[in-house]
Order: C-alpha cells, then structure tokens, then sequence
C-alpha cells in the first residue's frame, strides 16, 4: 500500500495528532474538562483514520464531478430549511403555552441540540434521495 506525502496530507495528519496529543493532556490534567479532552482524542482519531484513507487514494479519485457536488448543495440548502422550519415550531409551542414544561433553561439548549441533530439527519436523508433520484436540479 502507498501513501501519498503531499503537503494537504502531511498537515491534516498533523492536526489530527496535534488534536489527540491536546486531549490527551486535557483529559489527563485538567478534570474540569476532562470530556472536552475525550471529545479532542475521538475527533483527532476520527480525522487520523479519515487522513490515512485518504492518503491510500490518488488526488484524482478524490475530486468531485459536477453531479455529486449538485446533490450536495441540493440536499444541504433542502436540509437548512426544514431544520429552520422545525427551529419555527419550538418558539410557537412556547408561545401558545402547548407545552408548558418547557422553560428557557436547560430544556431550551436540549431543543437545540436535537433540533441540530436533526437536521444533520435530514441532510444525510435529503442527499441520498436526491442521489438515488438522479435530478439535482
């Protein structure tokens, strides 16, 4: 197997160390923060295994066609406005009181999260439609 040396590599490799090493020492000497240094070494091995497949492959095979960059930007902008549509219904319950169990604390930051989450799921379902659909238009 042959990897590729080229400067993007080399840095984005680098990184990812340079994000696990700053974890590690996060998670080893500051307690406070001890899943801000988790999350740092999960992201920096998530981004390493990311970079070494990448470095397997030849520039050319990670460029992207017209059509797939077309999906993409179709799926995201279809996703942003149903995560803003759902982001709309949140206020509105609190509003009309349809939920009183939701106060402006905790709960609200809790919202946003999933609200977050779902519309990352939405992106993932929106551009495998739309891919599988054929028509990015």
């Amino acid at each position: 197997m042959r990897f590729r040396k080229d400067k993007d590599i080399i840095k984005f490799i680098g990184i990812s160390l340079g994000a696990i090493l700053a974890g590690i020492i996060i998670f080893l000497f500051i307690k406070p923060f001890s899943t801000i240094g988790f999350l740092l070494i999960m992201g920096g091995l998530i981004g390493l295994v990311a970079g070494l497949i990448a470095a397997t492959k030849s520039k050319e095979d990670l460029i992207e066609d017209e059509r797939s960059v077309r999906v993409r930007e179709k799926a995201g902008y279809s996703a942003f406005i149903a995560t803003l549509m759902i982001a709309a219904i949140f206020p509105l319950l609190q509003l009309l009181k349809i939920s009183p169990s939701l106060t402006p604390s905790r709960e609200v930051v809790q919202v946003v999260r999933d609200i977050w989450i779902i519309g990352l799921w939405i992106f993932i379902v929106f551009r495998w439609y739309y891919n599988k659909k054929g028509d990015a238009k």
